[in-house]
């Protein structure tokens, strides 16, 4: 594993085949997958025992599933040095998924998880994934979703320092664009909108998307505001052949 690799796990809610679902995957892997030493996927299920009208656990399951990850995880990291990648929850079955170059003794170690669990039932595939497919296309998340992730991260950060969300306050958008006419129809597009245009400049460092915009709005930084925006902005990076590269403000304590 790369020495700069980092994990970063976050959850996010969705539907898989037309159930509602929670995601939580290693976002952090996103640059370094696929590892070429570690071409096999492995899921393993656990049928939950109790379950909501959503297919989810009730309150005291939690903890119980909290400790088959525990004792999996551990397990499949040490004896396959597995990568663990991400789980998914929905239509009452719990789904841990694992990357690793080694599948020999997975059999093994489900017996092994259904003795220590004898109250739970385990199911588990293996499957030859070296491009990561799996990943990227299934548990990774989609733009939306990725962006309420990232919205998410900041919100949890001001909040952590005292921020007073609905106090309105300056807060800057930054996008880049692949040529100077898409950055210059997103400047005309939010004309109006209560945004000033902050910076114009040419980022040399990514020649894919060079021209950097950041711009400037008023607003409270609530969760809805902040993603009414942060979308619209989104939406016309990627219309005008861009990328929507986040959001900052200063942290606001109180009024005046």
């Amino acid at each position: 594993m790369n020495s700069d690799y980092q994990q970063d796990w976050d959850v996010y809610f969705c539907y898989l085949e037309e159930a509602p679902a929670f995601i939580s995957v290693d976002l952090g892997l996103f640059d370094l997958a696929p590892l070429a030493d570690k071409p096999y996927l492995i899921e393993v299920a656990a049928g939950l025992l109790t379950s909501n009208a959503d297919g989810f656990p009730e309150n005291e399951e939690w903890e119980k599933l909290e400790e088959i990850e525990d004792v999996l995880v551990n397990s499949f990291e040490e004896k396959l040095e597995a990568t663990f990648v991400g789980k998914t929850l929905n239509n009452a079955r719990r789904g841990f998924y694992f990357y690793s170059g080694d599948t020999l003794l997975v059999e093994q170690m489900i017996d092994e998880l259904r003795q220590q669990f004898p109250e739970y039932t385990f199911e588990h595939q293996i499957q030859e994934d070296p491009d990561w497919d799996v990943y990227f296309d299934y548990l990774y998340p989609d733009e939306e979703s990725l962006l309420r992730i990232q919205n998410n991260k900041m919100l949890r950060l001001l909040e952590e320092q005292g921020d007073q969300a609905y106090i309105p306050r300056q807060i800057t958008y930054t996008l880049y664009f692949r040529t100077e006419p898409d950055r210059a129809a997103v400047v005309e597009e939010v004309k109006g909108n209560g945004f000033s245009v902050e910076e114009e400049s040419v980022y040399e460092a990514d020649p894919e998307v060079p021209y950097k915009l950041v711009l400037m709005r008023e607003s409270r930084a609530d969760e809805e505001t902040i993603y009414l925006v942060t979308e619209m902005l989104q939406q016309l990076a990627v219309e005008h052949d861009g990328e929507f590269d986040g959001w900052e403000t200063q942290v606001v304590q109180e009024n005046g």
